[in-house]
């Protein structure tokens, strides 16, 4: 288990000193589509590195619409401020696209931290990321188009599969980007008319991603800025 055979951003970097004192707690772990890792007000006792795959941060009303917050995958540590004591999740953190990780437990990942400064950067770092996606996605929601928001959300989407085609349904896509359905029904037909994507229930393939990069607003080089700065600075 070298560093370099690791996917997620933050175990990939780590020196390989790091990587021994952490090494024993990690974890390999599934995700599977629609496996919901915490719920809010529940007490978070491990974290997650995401190596592949996509984990949503959602919120849900009283009527049960719900919105997505951010979205995270492998350059996250979903609920790593477990790591800095009692902790207790503010939203639901659901696996959207099938993936994998490793967990560590917050007991163990403080045995980390105590030897070595590194990780409680991780930490501080994850957590300004996941804020940096929460604050773009609240102004991006609030300003742009549908069809701008939804062109973002299928590029980032992409960012994080390495794949052209993904599964998605109209349904989901809509109660991420918290719009009826109808809307992106709309939106999908006149991105597959522009020649930018296919769809078919379930599924959406991205025929020319230069050009739904165009489409979108500028969040989706916003949010790759953002993260490559973070990285540079780990």
């Amino acid at each position: 288990m070298a560093a370099g055979l690791f996917e997620n951003l933050f175990l990939a970097a780590l020196a390989p000193k790091d990587l021994e004192i952490l090494r024993p707690f990690l974890k390999a772990v599934d995700l599977r589509q629609g496996t919901v890792l915490s719920e809010p007000g529940e007490r978070v006792e491990e974290i997650l590195f995401v190596e592949s795959g996509m984990i949503s941060i959602t919120t849900t009303m009283e009527d049960g619409a719900a919105l997505e917050l951010a979205s995270l995958g492998r350059e996250a540590v979903v609920d790593c401020l477990a790591a800095l004591g009692t902790h207790r999740a503010n939203a639901r953190a659901i696996v959207q696209i099938a993936g994998s990780g490793y967990r560590v437990s917050a007991a163990d990942y403080r045995i980390a931290m105590a030897k070595s400064d590194v990780f409680l950067k991780i930490v501080l770092l994850s957590n300004e990321l996941s804020m940096a996606q929460m604050q773009q996605t609240a102004a991006c929601n609030a300003l742009h188009s549908a069809e701008r928001r939804m062109c973002r959300w299928i590029i980032q989407v992409r960012d994080r599969v390495d794949n052209d085609v993904l599964k998605l349904t109209h349904d989901f896509v809509a109660q991420m980007l918290a719009v009826r359905r109808p809307t992106v029904t709309l939106i999908a037909q006149e991105l597959q008319n522009a020649g930018l994507i296919r769809y078919r229930r379930g599924e959406i393939t991205i025929l020319d991603q230069a050009g739904l990069e165009r489409a979108a607003c500028e969040c989706v080089e916003a949010l790759r800025l953002k993260t490559r700065r973070v990285v540079a600075d780990f």
